[in-house]
C-alpha cells in the first residue's frame, strides 16, 4: 500500500482509544507509512490539556512523518476554497490544505469526514466497518 495522509479525525479517536482506530494506527505505524498535516498538530492540541499534550504528542511524533505546507499546497488549497464557493459549497481552509497536501504527496487520504474532501482527485482510504 501507498503512504496514507491521517486526517484528525481518525487521531482523536485513536486518541480516545477506539479500536478500529488503534487497530489502523498500529498497523499502519509499523508499515511506516503514516502522514500528517502539521495543521493536525494544531487541530489536536486545541483538545489537549497542557499535561496530555506533553505525553502524547512526542509519542505521535515517533510514529508519523509530518508535512509541512508549500506555498505550491497553499495556492491549490485556494483553488480548491474558490472551485466550491463559486458552487455554493463553503470548504474549511484546514481541509483544502489537508486535501492539497495529500494530493501533492500522492497519499491516500484517511477520514471520516469524506463530506469535507469532495475534490474527485483525493484517493480516499476505504475504512472498513
Amino acid at each position: 500500500m501507498r503512504g496514507v495522509l491521517v486526517d484528525t479525525d481518525i487521531l482523536v479517536d485513536f486518541f480516545h482509544n477506539q479500536d478500529y482506530a488503534k487497530k489502523l494506527i498500529g498497523r499502519l505505524a509499523e508499515e511506516g507509512k503514516i502522514h500528517i498535516s502539521i495543521l493536525t498538530i494544531t487541530e489536536l492540541r486545541t483538545g489537549f490539556t497542557p499535561e496530555q499534550a506533553e505525553f502524547l504528542l512526542p509519542k505521535l511524533y515517533k510514529m508519523v512523518t509530518i508535512l509541512p505546507i508549500t506555498v505550491d499546497q497553499a495556492e491549490l488549497a485556494g483553488k480548491f476554497r474558490y472551485q466550491y464557493r463559486i458552487k455554493g459549497k463553503i470548504l474549511s481552509t484546514i481541509d483544502t490544505l489537508i486535501a492539497a497536501a495529500t494530493l501533492s504527496k500522492n497519499l491516500l487520504l484517511i477520514t471520516r469526514n469524506k463530506k469535507d474532501f469532495p475534490m474527485p482527485e483525493i484517493k480516499l482510504y476505504e475504512l472498513q466497518n
